[in-house]
């Protein structure tokens, strides 16, 4: 393990992801403008009682429906549109936490699973594999984890019933105070873009978590005015990576700092739709298209083998393709202009 705490935080990601074993137990009880122990949890009716540490909700009134500020439905899954995730809040709750409550809708004619489009591994039964961007500082908030193991958010019986709504809440790090929107992504829609984070009147205490999981996209994320790093629209992303930091100087191999890169881009594809990944390898034009086009094809397989490794999210196709010195997007006859064209992007729906 890197000594990094930022590749410590992706590997703890990571670990989440392929981790075979369920261990789901909350230490969530909230109540209104106050902080509630952790071996109480509320009745309906408002009382507390007592309740086992490992099974916990967060206060409701039953009789309420929530208001929706945000919504999308489901685009890989098999139910499509019936599939329906309504965002009720994402609130600062104290402690340095924020929470995402949110309502999935079944409308289709057949049951729905959590894990499978929301949960990983380990938390079947919840909305673990939800995430959240903060444009402002281009990171990515991961749910926290509990020193048990389970993540912090809501355990459910994992089963979405036809014409059933579930609630859910998920708890992530708290950005920095000039942070006034953030993006919702999920594995299974698009991103729900802008959604304004608020402040709860209840206060959320847990001293058992593990360290917050931040990951920057900044090594993804370089200058798109000079249209080198990531671009994208309501329906695609496209992500551009400097082979000058990828790989050794006309060398196909990926150096020691692809496979962190590479890990981030692989998160990406997961939260994402797409089916299809497109990879495509150019090159400068130093040189000739004898040289060139063989090795931007081959430094695009090597991504595209990297990535296959690294992408969890089952159903993810590769289209792979040199283009030598074709499509420059920045003026070749100067060293910074060159650098720039000697790229690899990946490409997908979102």
């Amino acid at each position: 393990m890197k000594t990094d705490p930022q590749s410590s935080q992706n590997e703890g990601r990571n670990r989440r992801l392929v981790r075979g074993s369920l261990a789901v137990s909350a230490a969530l009880l909230l109540t209104s403008g106050c902080v509630v122990a952790s071996g109480e949890a509320p009745d309906t009716d408002g009382t507390q009682t007592s309740a086992p540490e490992s099974e916990s909700e967060p206060s409701q009134d039953p009789g309420s429906s929530p208001e929706i500020i945000a919504s999308s439905t489901a685009t890989s899954t098999n139910l499509g549109s019936d599939l329906q995730v309504d965002v009720y809040a994402l609130e600062t709750v104290g402690n340095g936490l924020l929470r995402l409550r949110l309502g999935l809708t079944n409308n289709s004619g057949e049951n729905f699973l959590l894990y499978s489009g929301l949960s990983d591994q380990e938390n079947l039964h919840t909305a673990s594999q939800i995430t959240l961007l903060d444009a402002v500082n281009q990171t990515r908030h991961l749910s926290y984890e509990q020193t048990s193991g389970s993540c912090f958010c809501a355990s459910t019986d994992g089963n979405v019933a036809t014409g059933e709504t579930l609630d859910l809440w998920v708890v992530y790090p708290e950005p920095p105070s000039d942070v006034e929107t953030m993006t919702i992504t999920t594995p299974m829609t698009p991103p729900i873009m802008d959604v304004p984070i608020t402040q709860s009147s209840e206060t959320v205490e847990n001293s058992g978590l593990e360290e917050p999981e931040i990951i920057p996209l900044t090594m993804i994320s370089d200058n798109i005015e000079d249209q080198t790093g990531r671009t994208e629209n309501n329906d695609e992303v496209s992500i551009i990576l400097a082979s000058d930091v990828l790989f050794e100087t006309n060398s196909a191999n990926l150096g020691p700092d692809s496979q962190e890169i590479l890990a981030q881009v692989a998160t990406e594809i997961d939260d994402a739709s797409a089916g299809v990944v497109n990879i495509d390898g150019y090159a400068d034009n130093t040189g000739n298209d004898s040289v060139n086009l063989p090795l931007s094809s081959e430094r695009a397989e090597a991504v595209e083998g990297t990535l296959q490794e690294l992408v969890s999210r089952e159903g993810v196709t590769f289209e792979v393709e040199g283009h030598g010195s074709a499509d420059p997007i920045a003026d070749n006859e100067t060293e910074e202009g060159r650098e720039r064209n000697r790229r690899v992007t990946v490409t997908f729906a979102k």
